[in-house]
């Protein structure tokens, strides 16, 4: 039986076939739909562009190799690797035309050139998502999975538990979870503690087979450090270190140096002064005319919403914005009218309060329309987090009130990622919005927005 490590670079080999057998398909389609299908006044054979496609494949794989794509690793938006491929199958294009130009090449078409390029960036990520879905099946059912110990303590490591048992498709299986509890500020209570730590992970390393450390901490002195680091290089155990993630977490982080030092520097403003007018102006251009165009199906789901159940068309609640604002959210109503005088619970799939018309505007998350006009209010943004009602805002932690540094949205990270509001916690959510408020910029923006357009029709929405 094949090992793990075997498994795992028979998916890097996987990748590169699915890609080369992509980019010689996306070959012969660009011939034939320029020659076959347009029919141009002159003809070329075909061999006449195998060295421009060779060249032109070579480039593809090497920028794939740059930007690894031959590297599981997860992704801040599912669609990253679209966007990756995108950018790489522009660069190969005008690579290719480039390469014409040194050798003045002037006697075929280079509309074939550009049609290789818009079929290789489809086939490829298409073969990819393919590929993707088979991979993730196989890790679920433990093919190609790292064996993963973690040994710490606090939040950071029971989130870290959490998310390799909820999502198997990550490829990590937990085999042990250490915890160290918590230090006395007592250095005699810490030695004791982190020896019994370490005495632990040491032993049970030794006795199973283990690929991957992450060692969670809040306090670790250097020689602690460097002794768990010593044992893993002896062992080929791949050792990760996890830093006091909600402290570390409060700002977006830029590695410098001064020398040799390494430095780490915390950003004050992950959106720059002109980033933050430009988003706004997108969120203008896109609202109004969407509110406009949409205005006519909004009155006819008014209508079906009226006649379905007694009660008001739209649902008006205060919902908690940037800096701890309180603003008045559209939304169309979806639940029977006494719903609104019960405790804000999270809606469920079958719950009973919601309506027959509201099941299917959750579904498809058409209750959410209104809100465009949040946005052209200024209350809201087309991207950020989800607006929380006060209840949950009372109870967040200082690390979750991060989620009010920025305007709230009518979708967000989290919701691409198929991360709802009906899971059991709210901090996998919340991640997904701290991860967005950390590495906010207007092409992220721009991603969540396509990424919506694709998943919105197919996901079940409960929130």
């Amino acid at each position: 039986m094949l090992s793990n490590a075997t498994i795992r670079r028979i998916f890097v080999i996987n990748r590169l076939i699915v890609d080369l057998t992509a980019l010689i398909f996306s070959l012969f389609l660009a011939y034939a739909f320029r020659y076959y299908v347009q029919n141009p006044p002159f003809y070329h054979p075909l061999s006449i562009y195998y060295d421009n496609f060779a060249v032109g494949v070579m480039v593809w794989i090497l920028l794939f190799v740059r930007s690894d794509l031959y590297k599981y690793k997860a992704q801040l938006c599912k669609y990253d690797q679209f966007f990756t491929v995108l950018g790489n199958g522009v660069l190969a294009t005008l690579t290719i035309f480039a390469y014409m130009s040194l050798i003045k090449e002037e006697r075929y078409a280079r509309l074939t050139i550009i049609y290789f390029g818009a079929f290789g960036i489809f086939f490829v990520s298409f073969g990819r998502f393919l590929l993707r879905k088979l991979h993730n099946k196989l890790r679920k059912k433990g093919y190609g999975v790292r064996n993963v110990l973690i040994a710490g303590s606090g939040k950071s490591g029971e989130m870290l538990e959490n998310k390799i048992r909820n999502h198997p498709e990550l490829g990590y299986r937990m085999v042990k979870a250490i915890r160290s509890g918590d230090f006395n500020s007592s250095s005699n209570h810490y030695s004791e503690a982190i020896n019994r730590l370490f005495e632990e992970i040491f032993s049970f390393a030794e006795n199973n087979r283990i690929d991957d450390i992450i060692y969670v901490h809040a306090r670790s002195y250097k020689e602690d450090i460097m002794k768990l680091l010593y044992f893993c290089e002896d062992r080929k155990i791949t050792l990760t270190i996890v830093p006091n993630l909600f402290e570390i977490m409060t700002k977006k982080i830029d590695f410098t140096e001064i020398g040799n030092i390494p430095l780490m520097k915390l950003k004050e403003r992950p959106l720059e002064k002109w980033q933050q007018y430009v988003k706004r102006i997108i969120d203008l251009a896109l609202a109004i005319p969407g509110f406009l165009i949409l205005f006519p199906f909004m009155v006819l789901v008014w209508i079906c919403i009226k006649i379905d159940s007694p009660g008001p068309g739209i649902f008006k609640q205060e919902r908690i914005g940037k800096d701890g604002k309180v603003f008045t959210m559209y939304k169309f109503r979806s639940m029977q009218v006494y719903a609104a005088s019960l405790p804000p619970t999270r809606a469920r799939t079958n719950d009973p309060r919601l309506t027959r018309v509201g099941r299917l505007l959750r579904k498809y998350s058409i209750d959410e329309i209104p809100q465009l006009y949040n946005v052209i209010n200024g209350e809201m943004a087309l991207v950020g987090p989800r607006p929380e009602t006060a209840l949950y805002v009372d109870q967040y932690t200082s690390w979750q009130r991060r989620r009010l540094e920025t305007k709230p949205g009518v979708t967000g990270l989290a919701q691409v990622n198929g991360v709802r509001g009906n899971i059991d916690s709210v901090d996998e959510r919340v991640m997904y919005d701290i991860e967005y408020i950390e590495n906010q910029s207007i092409s992220l923006d721009l991603k969540i927005l396509f990424a919506t357009l694709l998943v919105f029709p197919f996901q079940i929405k409960a929130e």
